[in-house]
């Protein structure tokens, strides 16, 4: 816990001001038994209490006094009615005088210490809520933000990836040759993009399952019968990856190997392949 972040947080002096639920309470109690900065913060924020109290106490007018005195009285008579013995009640005059006189300012200073107290709970309690709702706001907006900023740079990756297909394709000396599927996976298909003057091979897998845990695709030339390494394929999720130049090739296969890729073909792992019309 980091006590200064707990003093400075506003909860002590709700906690002065009576603002905190029984649970709260004691958390607060417990929390200032542990740590002398906390006990001292606190006893600083209940003096200070005392002492808006006193400093803004006030009496109340004259005529209001009057009036709380003359609604004690007849309350007193009522009660004195319903308890007195029957055909017996006490005179109004003689309750009057002895409802206690003395003393009377410092009943109206704890009255108006009260209400000044009260005021001063209402007003932290409102504060406190809002600065809550502020905080939960605030970290909500941040969130969405976050979102947001990985929703557009998602979009504009696929953006770049949509106009470099594009370019491609678009590229009159780019040849684009269909792998089929073999005979052991028929569904398998991808597409390799073949520049046939910048010698720079594209490679579209999204015809390709997933491949396993531990295994890649990787593109394989066939040049005079040979295959000649092109590239493992990083990711199937991907519309179109670059992978390594190719000079010249009859042919293109694909084949999953171990992750990292293979100096030779599986050709029992084959799954697509298709020949180029540039022979």
């Amino acid at each position: 816990m980091n006590i200064q972040e707990y003093i400075e947080s506003g909860v002590l002096e709700l906690y002065a001001a009576g603002g905190l639920t029984p649970h709260q309470s004691a958390e607060v109690e417990q929390v200032a038994a542990q740590h002398p900065e906390v006990r001292a913060a606190l006893d600083t924020c209940l003096r200070a209490m005392e002492a808006y109290a006193l400093t803004h106490a006030s009496a109340p007018r004259p005529e209001l006094e009057d009036r709380i005195l003359k609604q004690l009285q007849a309350a007193s008579a009522v009660r004195q009615e319903e308890t007195a013995p029957a055909g017996k009640v006490f005179p109004l005059d003689t309750f009057a005088s002895a409802v206690p006189q003395a003393n009377t300012s410092n009943r109206w200073w704890q009255i108006a210490a009260v209400v000044v107290l009260l005021i001063s709970v209402a007003s932290n309690v409102y504060l406190y809520t809002s600065l809550q709702e502020t905080r939960e706001e605030l970290f909500s907006s941040r969130q969405n933000a976050r979102q947001y900023a990985l929703q557009v740079n998602r979009l504009e990756q696929q953006n770049v990836q949509s106009e470099s297909l594009l370019g491609v394709l678009r590229n009159p000396q780019t040849l684009a040759v269909q792998l089929k599927g073999v005979a052991q996976h028929p569904q398998a298909q991808a597409i390799v993009f073949w520049n046939q003057g910048t010698k720079e091979v594209y490679f579209d897998p999204s015809g390709l399952p997933a491949a396993p845990a531990g295994k890649q695709y990787q593109l394989w030339a066939l040049v005079n019968g040979k295959p000649v390494d092109a590239g493992v394929v990083t990711s199937t999720d991907s519309s179109l990856l670059r992978l390594k130049t190719v000079a010249e090739a009859q042919a293109f296969a694909v084949t999953l190997e171990q992750e990292g890729g293979s100096p030779v073909p599986t050709l029992e792992e084959m799954y697509v392949m298709g020949e180029s019309s540039a022979r």
